[in-house]
C-alpha cells in the first residue's frame, strides 16, 4: 500500500467518524426533545385527570 492509498483511507475512515458523529448528536438532541414532549404530555394528563375527577358523581 502506498503513503497516498493510506493517507486516502485515512481522510475517507475521519470524515466518515465525523458524519457518524454528527448524526448521533442529533438523534440525542431529538430523544431529548421526544423524552420533554412526553413529560408534558404526562403533566397534562394528570391535569386532566384531576379536572375529571371533579365531576364524577
Amino acid at each position: 500500500m502506498s503513503m497516498q492509498t493510506i493517507r486516502e483511507v485515512t481522510e475517507n475512515t475521519a470524515t466518515g467518524t465525523e458524519e457518524v458523529s454528527a448524526t448521533t448528536e442529533e438523534q440525542l438532541s431529538a430523544m431529548q426533545e421526544i423524552a420533554s414532549v412526553a413529560n408534558d404530555l404526562s403533566s397534562m394528563t394528570e391535569e386532566l385527570q384531576q379536572s375529571i375527577n371533579r365531576f364524577k358523581v
